[in-house]
């Protein structure tokens, strides 16, 4: 039986940290080695500090994956997708490792990302830290419910790891980004603008008709449903983070299906037949845009055996 990582389609959080990674060592096999560890120590602080429900994982960015397991890939890991079209972009970033820890408490989070950068040492380079946290009652920053048709309970489970292939069975694909908000912005929309652009109510996320509606909204275009009107299976993992000067929101999805989160992504940035994509992209901007997989314990730790 292969176990996940914690942090996959763990329920929500208050606080979350994110570590972008570089590899600074040739030597894949203490690589490995490190990496099969970090599940044990995530347990072992999980433990430590239980009423905090820490959980994480960590990814390997999909330019990286054939450095440290060259013999054998995910078969659709790819790198993240081509989304520019107008003036919609959404920049590429090679990313070595992704480290995401997350918990209900700042400080444990901030003593386990110190754990965990003192075991990977000096093998590894830390090019950026985002600091993620629980807004209101579950909201993005422009004030509207994020994600309210995300798959609940056991779903999440189903949708967000792999199932189809022996080797990487308990995996998941993952693709981030990490968005900029120009909040002033948005915020001298009025609030019935902002509804129409969102396509839902701000207060209680109710979904207005398309009778009253004079545009395609974002809510159309990020339906979780293809063309054909069959399910896109993707788990949403979203956090804001920011401070006075800057803030957005870091997009987390999950999927055992990445076709289905490309589909998702190119339905939202490449303008249809009708020149209509989602107005929300009008107002956010996607800074940093990576592909990663995130391997089953089990898989971490039997490379880590065989390169002994």
């Amino acid at each position: 039986m292969t176990h996940a990582q914690t942090g996959i389609y763990a329920e929500p959080n208050l606080h979350g940290v994110t570590l972008l990674l570089n590899v600074m060592t040739d030597d894949v096999a203490h690589v490995r080695r490190k990496l099969a560890r970090v599940p044990q120590l995530l347990e072992d602080l999980d433990l430590r500090f239980s009423e905090a429900m820490l959980n994480g994982y960590i990814a390997i960015g999909s330019d990286y994956w054939d450095v440290v397991y060259p013999e054998s890939r995910p078969l659709q890991l790819t790198g993240f997708p081509d989304l520019n079209d107008g003036d919609r972009q959404a920049p590429r970033e090679s990313v070595d490792l992704m480290l995401c820890v997350r918990s209900d408490r700042f400080d444990v989070n901030f003593q386990a990302a110190r754990t965990l950068m003192e075991w990977l040492g000096h093998d590894v380079e830390l090019i950026d830290q985002i600091n993620t946290f629980r807004f209101m009652d579950g909201r993005d920053l422009l004030g509207f419910i994020d994600a309210p048709d995300n798959p609940r309970g056991m779903r999440r489970r189903e949708i967000a790891l792999v199932n189809d292939d022996p080797v990487f069975k308990g995996g998941s694909y993952i693709f981030s980004q990490r968005f900029r908000y120009d909040l002033r912005r948005w915020e001298q929309l009025s609030t019935e603008i902002q509804e129409h652009v969102m396509g839902r109510k701000k207060v209680t996320g109710e979904r207005i008709s398309e009778a009253v509606l004079s545009m395609v909204t974002h809510t159309q275009k990020a339906r979780l449903v293809d063309a054909k009107e069959q399910p896109l299976e993707l788990l949403r993992q979203n956090m804001p983070w920011g401070n006075l000067r800057e803030q957005g929101l870091l997009g987390m999805y999950m999927s055992g299906k990445p076709q289905h989160v490309i589909h998702w992504l190119k339905n939202r940035y490449i303008a249809d037949e009708q020149g209509d994509y989602d107005p929300l992209l009008d107002y956010i901007e996607a800074v940093s845009n990576a592909a990663f997989f995130a391997p089953s314990i089990e898989f971490l730790k039997h490379k880590s055996d065989i390169s002994r």
